[in-house]
């Protein structure tokens, strides 16, 4: 689909700079994709990722403990 973007003049130049006038629309592709094709990683556990989410069978009952 072709449509008309407006770039900041600065942006415009690093991208020149960086990939060459050919690959303007190509740039922006894969930065647009990247942004939103990014996973969202929501975890019952917060924030804290190391935790991992585990089933039920690793839990003990009380009568498994050596008192």
């Amino acid at each position: 689909m072709r449509t008309t973007v407006e770039i900041n003049d600065a942006i415009y130049k690093k991208i020149i700079k960086t990939y060459g006038k050919r690959n303007i629309s190509n740039t922006i592709n894969e930065i647009l994709l990247k942004y939103f094709t990014k996973e969202k990683k929501q975890s019952l556990y917060g924030a804290d990722p190391w935790l991992k989410k585990t089933g039920t069978t690793d839990l003990r009952d009380e009568y498994d403990r050596d008192l």
